[in-house]
């Protein structure tokens, strides 16, 4: 009996010590992976020091594309990593914020509320997509979201001259609302010189 007893004592020591030394290793993991954006993350030193490299790497290579840009303009590309021909790379601009539209459903992320009378179409919607579908098909195609990006991502500056991209979007057996919803989204909010496309890809939709 006392035999098992230690036993029983030592497994438990041997599982919490193991157990403290994963949550180390996984916390050592996120602190070192963590997004540098806001320049807490470890490693983030390093890496603002090879990007300071790669500028100075980079200036005649930015002088050049400034001479051979269409327009003429004189471009500072000085300290920005450039990959790609200066044919590829597009001139942009930010598109505006969708202003809000006071009053109507789902205006800047707010809950939609169902009125009671709507209840049991709301339930027999449900079962289709596992949310509530008669909200989302309240909700405009062009509404207005706030933004919640962090704050590192807001002061983040990019390159004046950037390329085009393709946007895939993979679905199976979704709302329209929601997918529709989706596509106008990037719509209206991606710089229109770089959205290349958008591609809608059904995987094998059973509806």
């Amino acid at each position: 009996m006392f035999r098992a007893s230690r036993l029983r004592v030592h497994t438990c020591k041997i599982v919490l010590v193991t157990s403290l030394v994963w949550f180390v290793m996984d916390v050592a993991v996120i602190m070192y992976y963590s997004d540098c954006t806001t320049g807490s993350g470890w490693g983030c030193g390093r890496a603002e020091a090879v990007s300071i490299r790669d500028s100075h790497a980079d200036h005649h290579k930015g002088r050049a594309i400034r001479n051979h840009h269409s327009d003429n303009e004189d471009v500072d590309l000085t300290g920005w990593h450039l990959d790609y021909p200066p044919g590829e790379l597009k001139r942009w601009v930010s598109k505006p914020t969708v202003p809000e539209q006071p009053g109507l459903p789902g205006e800047m992320g707010k809950p939609v509320r169902t009125p009671p009378e709507q209840e049991a179409v709301m339930k027999e919607k449900f079962k289709l997509n596992q949310f509530n579908l008669l909200a989302s098909d309240s909700i405009s195609l062009n509404r207005s979201l706030p933004d919640v990006r962090l704050e590192g991502c807001k002061t983040k500056m990019y390159p004046p001259l950037m390329p085009t991209t393709s946007i895939v979007i993979v679905f199976h057996n979704e709302a329209w609302s929601t997918l529709l919803r989706t596509v106008w989204s990037i719509i209206q909010r991606s710089p229109r010189a770089l959205l290349q496309e958008i591609l809608l890809v059904d995987d094998a939709s059973e509806r």
